[in-house]
């Protein structure tokens, strides 16, 4: 044992009051003396369980000896990997894009200084397609004489039933949509968001243009990046810490399945794979985030959230690298892009010294495969504007992300957005796996090669998920194989 007595009582009566029990000096005496960092949490949750089947507040000598008893003890200790696969495989992260806190303004000016930067940089992804020929602006496609053709570049202002207002950089007006347009334009149409920048193919009629089709800026269709190393990246995002309706016993599971691989052979030869793991948001339950949250809540003071968190993130065996960012429940500033997470709370995580703290969103390269990490709050607008996306499908407004090449086109809606002079939530560079969360629903897929993976949550279901008919789907996370691509699913009811 190299740590101080003190130190080690202080961290064990921490946790003891975070769960709600009081521990006699014997008692105390007695998990000082036989103390282990890592299966800690594990056996005071054991102790509190015990005490409240015996109703009582203050745990005595008998009960911490019957929770560490041999048998007990036998659980925690063994069945540890003889040899973790991943650990002789060197880390190998580069962070392509994390965004730090900055003063912005959030003026007339600047606002229109963002829209002109998200105009310019999706209608360059547009003008380098083959099938934006001809173009023209949209002032000049309104001279054009009748039954002329073409194409422009718009951003949609609002969406009606037989017509969107649109604009470009020096002019707005009405596209029409032809009462007998087919199916393939009706659907792109339900997909249209506001504030989203497309190409439109259209004709001229009676001095009036009609919509022909609608062109997205999209993702190009690219073979998935594998990699020679057998390793696996494990994802999983909304963690709840703090809530009453945090899993805690069932990610323990995790954490204990990633240091001994489970019952069966199979599962253990997947854990050992395991080199990294990303959390997308929502470590935390946070403080104050609606209202009457506290009633909510079991542990009520944000620093003691990432504390208890940090305590359960030191299990995870050193040579797993742990991505976190922040979601719209964590201690930074709410607008996207958010900065990470505090220092002051991110320090607790990263004292472990395997956590690496990033922005939401952010792009990182795992041993070059690239993954575009975004908590996904905007799923919320793209649910309301979007006909085919819902919360219990967040595949289809990923995909709607993707098609139009922005993690949340909808500005003044229910998303904050950081509108400044540039606009940083363009995805400008295609990623090989998109990763999501905010609404705890376990879903994955693939689009044009690339990987969806909406990882669920840890958060049994809360009552405002029952006001707005969402079921979770809690206790699963993802493993990605870097070598051939497959995606596990792994459930820790």
């Amino acid at each position: 044992m190299n740590q101080d007595k003190g130190d080690i009582k202080k961290r064990i009566l921490t946790e003891a009051t975070r769960l709600g029990i009081l521990l006699n000096p014997e008692a105390l005496l007695i998990l000082v003396e036989n103390y282990d960092e890592k299966s800690l949490p594990t056996i005071l949750s054991k102790i509190a369980e015990e005490a409240k089947k015996r109703n009582s507040v203050v745990v005595s000598r008998e009960v911490v000896t019957s929770v560490i008893g041999a048998s007990i003890r036998a659980e925690i200790s063994a069945g540890f990997h003889t040899h973790f696969l991943a650990k002789d495989v060197e880390d190998d992260i580069e962070i392509l894009k994390s965004y730090e806190a900055k003063q912005v303004s959030d003026d007339l000016e600047a606002r229109r200084q963002y829209f002109a930067d998200r105009y310019s940089k999706i209608s360059s992804m547009l003008r380098s397609r083959a099938d934006m020929s001809p173009y023209y602006p949209l002032r000049k496609a309104c001279s054009l004489p009748d039954r002329s053709e073409g194409k422009t570049i718009v951003m949609v202002y609002e969406k009606r039933e037989n017509y969107i207002v649109v604009e470009d950089m020096d002019f707005s007006t009405k596209i029409l949509i032809p009462r007998d347009c087919d199916k393939d334009l009706r659907e792109k149409i339900g997909r249209l968001l506001p504030d989203s920048v497309v190409g439109v193919s259209f004709y001229v009629s009676n001095s009036k243009l009609f919509c022909r089709s609608i062109i997205f800026p999209d993702v190009p269709i690219k073979k998935f990046k594998t990699i020679e190393e057998d390793i696996s990246v494990l994802l999983t995002s909304d963690i709840h810490y703090g809530s009453q309706k945090f899993s805690e016993k069932a990610f323990l599971r995790m954490i204990k399945w990633l240091r001994d691989g489970g019952v069966t052979e199979k599962e253990r030869e997947i854990s050992s794979r395991i080199k990294y793991m990303i959390i997308a948001g929502d470590l935390v339950d946070g403080v104050g985030i609606y209202p009457q949250q506290e009633k909510e809540l079991q542990v009520r003071d944000v620093e003691k959230q990432y504390g208890g968190l940090s305590n359960l993130l030191s299990q995870i065996p050193e040579h797993i690298k742990v991505i976190v960012i922040p979601g719209n429940h964590d201690a930074t500033l709410r607008a996207i892009p958010q900065p990470p997470i505090f220092d002051e709370y991110a320090e607790k995580l990263e004292s472990n010294g395997n956590v690496i703290s990033l922005s939401n969103p952010c792009m990182v390269s795992l041993h070059g495969v690239k993954f575009l990490i975004y908590h996904g709050t905007s799923m919320e607008d793209i649910a309301t504007f979007a006909k085919n996306a819902s919360y219990d499908r967040p595949e289809n407004a990923m995909e709607i992300m993707l098609q139009l090449r922005h993690l949340a086109p909808v500005y003044g809606s229910r998303t904050p957005i950081i509108a400044h002079g540039r606009d940083e939530l363009v995805i400008e560079e295609v990623p090989d796996v998109f990763h999501t969360g905010h609404v705890h629903v376990f879903r994955n897929g693939v689009y044009r090669e690339i990987k969806l993976i909406n990882s669920g949550t840890w958060q049994e279901r809360t009552r405002y998920q029952e006001q707005l008919g969402i079921m979770p789907t809690p206790n699963i996370a993802a493993v990605l194989a870097l070598k051939n691509g497959s995606v596990s699913q792994i459930r820790f009811d």
